[in-house]
């Protein structure tokens, strides 16, 4: 009876595995990715945005910006060169910006005069786009 169990646990934990294992490598591609944008001059808020998605579908984020701050948000996908659109919105939902209107630019820099809480929508307009994971990285300048 325990060499059963035993080896029902062994079988379970190789398949979970095994199945976790391509969300892994897919999640450590899109965090070399988005890092390629993040430049060292920009601290990370200790966050990493992540969100599944399909090709029908939107992802949104909610975040803090302290006035007089600089900040960077990078958007990444599945496909290096991918028509992801981020777009910010307050908490009204007034747009302050998206990278549709700049070539779909992965990164955007920017300050605020004073402290605002932000919507970040992500969505996907590309066809070729595989459903999956779409992250968000934000840094401040020191």
């Amino acid at each position: 009876m325990r060499t059963t169990k035993i080896l029902c646990f062994t079988i379970l934990t190789t398949v979970l595995l095994f199945a976790a294992k391509p969300a892994l490598s897919q999640v450590e591609q899109l965090q070399n990715i988005c890092s390629l944008y993040f430049s060292p001059e920009y601290i990370s808020d200790g966050q990493e945005y992540f969100a599944t998605l399909k090709s029908d579908q939107k992802a949104e984020f909610r975040t803090t910006f302290y006035g007089d701050n600089t900040y960077r948000i990078v958007a990444c996908t599945n496909l290096k060169k991918g028509d992801l659109v981020f777009t910010v919105f307050d908490t009204e939902k007034n747009l302050l910006f998206t990278n549709a209107n700049y070539k779909y630019s992965q990164y955007w820099d920017f300050k605020f005069c004073s402290t605002i809480t932000c919507i970040i929508q992500v969505d996907v307009k590309n066809i070729k786009f595989i459903p999956g994971y779409v992250m968000l990285l934000i840094g401040y300048k020191p």
